[in-house]
């Protein structure tokens, strides 16, 4: 089987349970179903079309034109396909020209008016030849030479159609259909082997005797044996030991790669029916016999038994495929005998016939429109007429054979007639006589004898149980009587086995009138039974008396009170440990008593000593319980539930009054706890695993069958959520034959642990803002030291790296707290609880530094290379504050190296916490995420095992194998280096890119501090109202000298400005190999995208090939590539560019208070000069075009543009402003 022959089935359908089936349809309403078949019969009835059918098909003439039209029909549908070879199209009578009766036939056709009658175009597609497989040699039905099967209306079976198919022998790797075959659901898969007709069971067998060869078969059909593969088994013959299944299973474990799971049926093909197997319907099921001869079984269909089914005769056969001849085979383009008799009666015209078969060979050669050869037709009508002579033979020879059969069989005929109705006279005669006989056989004495007897038992099995129920009455009218006075003479057993029959016996009043009495009358007995036991009972439990406890409770159970007794043996021995946590004198949480108590201790350090006490009780339990209960651990488990609910105040109420007393910093009390609470349910976990091994005989005295059943000891605990999903199970995986599997599984069924463990899970669930209440708290005190006093400028970069170092640290050890406290559960509330940390601690000095950028008072000592740029109008405290933002700079850049150090290592401890996860969701028996499999489960059902705690870990295993960066929206604001996983502390990094901006944007103000003091008087210059039109020509006289005219300068003010420009480039030169400015370029103000394309772009060149090995990727940060000092001064002078004409424009020029034609014209050459030198220096700013564009207009022209502007824009509005252009 492969896949080309799989895909010629296409899919198949579920497993199919045949005798299911056969009960479910038989289950059927058949006197509905017949009334409404026979409701809907006339309205479905085709017998007014079957006439008209049957007298169309049977007239040649109109046979013929129905085949010619139909023909016709086809050619021109395949004629419009570009596949289609150009055959010459079937010549169609003239409408006129047709014989009256094919004309009125023809005009019935063109009345239906169904649209579905006509092929359309669309047709081609779906229309197809008739294939070799699509012909059935048989004439009807072919049953089964050995009959194995017939119908039963008593017991009804399944029809099953099978479909046999074959290898192709000139194309092995298609299949033909062979053969077809009805079977019933009774019957072996070796009867439908038997009647599977294959050449290959024809083969003889060769013998010689003394040099001579014989060939003779003698074998019985499948002697040589066969397999059948269904579902995975393989059903052989049975012949010998090694028959073709077991050979088949021996080979498939030589196969090394992908062996096929199939494994030897337990049956045979002859021992295996097919009731018995759950087929599936289209799916194909191999057959291997006689050496190498393969076939496919396909059931077709699976069906009840109908009325109109053949009776008997199964397995029937319902098709075989004519076998193909090899003449036909190798030459294929000569058609046979049988092919040109076919299409000689599809026409009616003899001619047409004629021209249609000598264009044949023209057709299939493709050779167009080109001329036959005569001597070619020749031959070709030499071969016709020799065809045709062999067919007239054939035909007369069969003509005469059926013509003597005829006349010898007709005679005959009569006599069978006759013969046929006498026999069926006989038979009914016969049917008659029998049932006289048989309604004679049986006396009417009989028939009364036996009515007498079925009368006499009703009234035995009435009698029975009416004595039955008088003597439970009487049982019942001495009950109390009896049980009274066995307690006053304190025969306690005895008196419960009383009650027991009692109790056994209340059956037989249900739904009756007396049952409530006496429910009532034996309840009231047990009563009085227990409180007669009662005292007793718990001296006995005190002084640890075993024998006399395991008495009482063999009573208890007796009068079902074993649940009570649990009760009586918990409270007894729990008082020690609950008097312990409630007289514990605790400085962090509320006391209920002052008086008299040892000096007082932190809850901290009180737990662990309960534990211990607590610990120590259960050590004796595990002696004293196995003697007295017969489910010692569970007993146990229950014990330790009752203890914890019974403390006062309970365990969630000091928790809760420990979190209000240590307020933020209460996290660390609650890991110490829970540490403390996990190595008591470690130790309880190891006593009870030893409790479940040691063998326990007084118990199972306890548990004999004299005594009654116990109830469930856990009727009274909390119920076990479901919510887990299966795949989290502990155990789900765990095979049965597993070594300490029953024991696991049995521990895993008790619930102590979480009953310990849920007064925890309320604080776990706030893991997240616990952590954050815990890390501002650090964060509050790691500032308040720098709060008392000012730090000096000059100490400010320094701090900022100090107490980055301090954040660091904080935030480590949170690491730890969340795997002690949550076991990576938490991971979603630490990520953002960091996140938020590292932001609040940038954000401080983010507005630190926007507070005190323009009040700097520090005064810091030039550097040295200052004396190279003394000429630049930068004063003392300009450069102070330079150096002040440069080093604040170079702070938020270690800043950020720290924070991505930091990152690596909280996806480090992500990625172990992803992988604890994938190991106890594989082996949930071997691996546990936190140490009790109680608490494992808790956090398992808990909010906390949340969509997104699992999307978070997949995210960063797939970053720490893949190194591709997830896509997300929030990222998209936030560089990240080539080849470096997503980052996760979104916030702090653009905290951190917030920061750097700042300190950018300060120190741009320095940079261009003194270029905005010159501009600042440039808007109220007297420029902007001189006189004059520079543009107009005054007179000339013929003395005048004639001077050249030149082009307006630019001011001063615009010069000292562009000279200011100019001298960036030398500020950069000095501090070209500062990586500070290198940082965070992309968060400078008025960057250009152009030139930070231009910058990622190199760093993605420059970046660390990734590994072609498989090993796993480090987890640490890569470094960040430093860049070109030109391509950083670029981008700097870029921006300085673009933020002094932003001022330009949107602050200075805007404020001008109006431009005469002179102060236009001067306006108009500052604003192109100052546009020349920005181009130096790479800057290009299309509004500072817009404003000399508008400027230099003269009235008339900006006028114009101001009428036929649509949309004006703020530009053209403000300079029509200051030229008084009114619209």
């Amino acid at each position: 089987m492969n896949a080309t022959i799989e895909s010629l089935f296409g899919l198949s359908s579920d497993v199919i349970d045949i005798p299911a089936f056969v009960r479910a349809a038989a289950e059927i309403d058949r006197a509905t179903y017949n009334r409404e078949t026979a409701l809907h019969t006339p309205e479905c009835s085709v017998d007014d079309l079957r006439t008209s059918l049957f007298d169309s098909w049977n007239s040649p003439s109109l046979s013929a034109y129905l085949s010619k039209d139909h023909d016709h029909v086809i050619t021109s549908l395949y004629s419009t396909t570009k596949s289609a070879k150009p055959k010459r199209k079937t010549a169609l009578l003239d409408p006129d020209s047709l014989p009256p009766d094919v004309a009125a036939f023809q005009n019935n056709l063109d009345a239906v008016k169904l649209t579905s009658w006509k092929l359309k175009i669309d047709s081609a597609t779906f229309i197809r030849v008739s294939k070799n497989s699509d012909q059935n040699v048989l004439a009807q039905v072919k049953p089964s030479p050995e009959p194995s099967g017939h119908l039963s209306d008593t017991d009804p079976q399944a029809v099953i159609t099978v479909t046999i198919h074959t290898r192709s022998t000139w194309t092995p790797g298609y299949i033909n259909r062979s053969s077809q075959h009805a079977l019933l659901s009774n019957q072996t898969l070796g009867d439908l082997f038997q009647v599977i007709p294959c050449t290959s069971n024809e083969i003889v067998n060769k013998y010689a005797f003394t040099g001579t060869s014989n060939f003779e078969n003698r074998r019985p059909k499948g002697e040589d044996g066969c397999v059948i593969c269904i579902e995975n088994l393989a059903y052989g013959d049975g012949f010998g030991q090694g028959d073709y299944a077991q050979k088949l299973v021996e080979h498939l474990q030589t196969v090394s790669k992908d062996p096929p799971a199939i494994t030897k049926a337990p049956t045979t093909i002859y021992e295996t029916p097919l009731a018995s197997l759950l087929l599936r319907v289209n799916q194909p099921y191999w057959l291997l016999h006689q050496g190498n001869c393969e076939h496919f079984l396909v059931v077709d269909q699976i069906r009840l038994q109908h009325a109109a089914d053949v009776r008997s005769g199964y397995p029937l056969t319902l098709q075989i495929t004519p076998p193909l001849l090899d003449l036909c085979r190798a030459l294929p383009m000569t058609p046979s005998t049988t092919e040109l008799i076919d299409s000689l009666e599809q026409y009616s015209d003899v001619v047409s016939w004629i021209n249609d078969i000598l264009d044949a060979s023209e057709d299939d050669d493709e050779r167009g429109l080109a001329p036959t050869e005569l001597t070619e037709l020749d031959e070709h009508i030499t071969q016709l007429l020799a065809t045709l002579d062999i067919a007239c033979e054939d035909t007369s020879s069969q003509l005469e054979h059926t013509i003597d059969d005829v006349s010898r069989g007709v005679p005959r005929l009569t006599y069978d007639l006759h013969f046929m109705k006498d026999s069926a006279l006989s038979l009914q005669t016969s049917l008659a006589k029998v049932l006289q006989k048989s309604k004679e056989a049986v006396p009417d004495s009989t028939s009364v004898a036996l009515d007498h007897l079925r009368y006499l038992d009703m009234i035995k099995g009435r009698m029975e149980a009416t004595r039955e129920a008088l003597r439970e009455a009487e049982s019942w009218s001495s009950l109390e009587l009896e049980v009274t006075s066995l307690l006053a003479e304190r025969s306690y057993a005895k008196a419960a086995e009383r009650l027991s029959e009692a109790s056994r016996s209340m059956v037989v009043f249900h739904n009756t009138p007396e049952y409530e009495p006496r429910r009532t009358l034996l309840v009231n007995l047990q009563n009085q039974l227990e409180a007669s036991l009662s005292s007793a009972l718990v001296a006995a439990i005190n002084s640890q008396d075993v024998a006399v406890c395991r008495n009482y409770f063999s009573i208890f159970c007796h009068i079902q009170r074993e649940s009570e007794f649990r009760n009586y043996y918990n409270a007894s021995r729990r008082a020690s440990v609950v008097a312990v946590w409630h007289d514990a004198l605790l400085t962090d949480c509320e006391s209920s008593d002052t008086h008299s108590a040892p000096p007082a201790e932190t809850f901290t350090v009180f737990l662990p000593k309960f534990y211990r006490t607590f610990l120590s009780l259960l050590d004796l339990e595990r002696i004293s319980i196995p003697a007295i209960f017969p489910d010692p651990a569970v007993t146990l488990s229950a014990f330790i539930s009752s203890t914890l609910s019974s403390l006062q105040p309970t365990f969630s109420q000091r928790l809760s009054s420990l979190s209000a007393h240590h307020g933020e910093a209460v996290l660390h009390q609650l890991i110490s706890s829970l540490q403390a609470t996990e190595e008591f349910a470690s130790s309880v976990e190891k006593l009870i695993e030893k409790m479940s091994y040691a063998a326990t005989p007084s118990a199972s005295d306890a548990a004999s069958p004299e005594s009654a059943p116990p109830t469930n000891p856990r009727s009274h605990a909390r119920r076990r959520s479901t919510r887990m999903s299966i795949s989290w199970r502990p155990g789900a995986h765990l095979p049965s034959a597993a070594p300490g599997a029953s024991s696991k599984l049995f521990l895993d069924g008790l619930e102590w642990d979480q009953e310990l463990f849920t007064p925890f899970l309320d604080f776990q669930l706030d893991y997240g803002s616990l952590e954050r209440r815990l890390l501002d708290h650090s964060l509050h005190k790691i500032i308040s030291s720098d709060s008392d006093d000012r730090v000096p400028d000059a100490d400010r970069a320094r701090l900022l790296r100090e107490r980055a170092i301090d954040a660091i640290t904080v935030a480590e050890e949170s690491l730890t707290r969340c795997t002690a406290f949550t076991h990576g559960y938490g991971s979603v509330g630490l990520v953002l609880a960091l996140d938020n940390f590292f932001q609040s601690f940038i954000d401080i000095w983010t507005a630190d530094v926007r507070l005190e950028s323009h009040n700097s008072t520090s005064q810091s000592q030039v550097s040295a290379s200052d004396d190279d740029l003394s000429d630049m109008d930068y004063s003392s405290q300009d450069w102070s504050d330079f150096q002040l933002s440069l080093h604040l700079l170079s702070s938020a850049r270690a800043v950020y190296e720290r924070i991505s150090s930091f990152e690596a290592k909280l996806r480090s401890s992500l990625v172990q916490t992803a992988t604890r996860f994938r190991l106890a969701s594989n082996e949930p028996t071997s691996f546990t995420i936190a140490p009790s499999r109680g608490e494992s489960r808790l956090l398992e059902q808990s909010p906390l095992n949340s969509a997104d705690l699992h999307a978070l870990l997949t995210s960063v295993e797939v970053d720490t194998h893949s190194r591709e960066p997830l896509p997300s929206s929030r990222l998209s604001q936030i560089p990240v280096t080539p080849g470096s996983p997503s980052p996760l502390l979104i916030e702090a990094r653009r905290a951190v890119f917030t920061f750097a901006n700042t300190c950018q944007i300060s120190l741009q103000g320095t940079i261009l501090s003194p270029l905005r003091k010159h501009l600042a008087s440039y808007a109220s210059s007297r420029l902007w109202s001189a006189s004059g039109d520079p543009k107009s020509k005054h007179a000339m006289t013929a003395h005048d000298l004639q001077v050249p005219t030149f082009s307006l300068s630019p001011s001063d003010t615009v010069q000292r400005v562009a000279e200011g420009l100019l001298n960036l480039p030398r500020l950069f030169e000095v501090y070209a190999d500062d990586d500070a400015l290198a940082f965070s370029l992309h968060s400078l103000p008025h960057i250009d995208p152009e030139t930070l394309k231009g910058l990622s772009e190199q760093t993605s060149s420059e970046a660390l090939p990734q590994p072609t090995h498989m090993r796993r990727g480090s987890l640490s940060t890569t470094k960040l590539t430093p860049l070109d000092p030109d391509a950083v001064s670029s981008a700097w002078l870029s921006s300085l560019g673009h933020t002094l004409l932003e001022h330009l424009t949107t602050t200075i020029l805007p404020n001008i208070p109006s431009l005469s034609q002179a102060g236009a014209a001067q306006l108009a050459s500052d604003l192109e000069y100052l546009s020349n030198i920005v181009r130096a220096i790479n800057v290009e700013f299309p509004e500072l075009d817009r404003w000399k564009e508008l400027v230099e207009l003269d009235d008339e022209e900006g006028k114009k543009r101001l009428e036929e502007a649509e949309d004006v824009d703020h530009v053209l509005r403000i300079v029509a402003s200051l030229r008084r252009w009114e619209r």
